[in-house]
């Protein structure tokens, strides 16, 4: 695991990615087939190039990457999961998963709870429990580079708000992304209390 903080990126840039006009225009998963093989379609992908060409070595050697962006407010939280391909998950139970995540908060603001929570443990099925858990708390411009397959979830959020931009690196493009780059019905287990 990498963590960043005050990860330097243009301002101009970061404030693109926090658009949520931007983020209504898009699906709410997204493929991208990395620079290597196309150019940034948009400023979410400029900001794929900017983490991932400093903090890892990825290119030409995975299919492309998924991105999206969350925002959570008070009173939710994401349950215990691994980021796998949703599609191929509820099609045939079959878990395939990312190579490599990141996590780029890009707003955070009187924020209680909402920790990004990881377990130093693999799964034991699909409602786990941890004795060994590590806890980050989300600060803005912090960059986490992390093993996504791994059991991790986002703690209640008791106020305040939490919004971040994510992307994973995939050795094989997902079957979510079947029918395109831009998916708007895949699981969302976002909870609400």
């Amino acid at each position: 695991m990498l963590i960043m903080d005050e990860f330097p990126s243009s301002n101009s840039l970061i404030s693109k990615v926090k658009d949520k006009l931007f983020w209504e225009k898009r699906g709410k998963f997204n493929w991208w087939d990395g620079w290597w093989k196309v150019e940034p379609r948009n400023q979410a992908e400029e900001l794929i190039v900017e983490i991932w060409k400093r903090v890892s070595n990825v290119e030409g050697k995975i299919a492309g990457f998924e991105y999206w962006s969350n925002g959570y407010l008070t009173a939710t939280y994401l349950g215990w999961h691994q980021d796998k391909d949703e599609r191929l998950f509820t099609e045939n139970g079959t878990i395939n998963t990312p190579n490599s995540g990141q996590i780029f908060y890009l707003d955070v603001s009187d924020l209680e709870g909402g920790y990004l929570e990881i377990s130093n443990e693999k799964s034991k099925g699909f409602y786990p429990e941890f004795s060994d858990i590590e806890r980050i708390m989300p600060v803005e411009n912090r960059l986490i580079m992390f093993d996504p397959s791994v059991p991790h979830r986002v703690s209640k959020i008791y106020s305040g708000k939490r919004r971040a931009f994510l992307a994973n690196a995939w050795e094989k493009k997902p079957e979510t992304f079947r029918d395109g780059d831009f998916v708007n019905d895949a699981f969302n287990p976002v909870l609400q209390i």
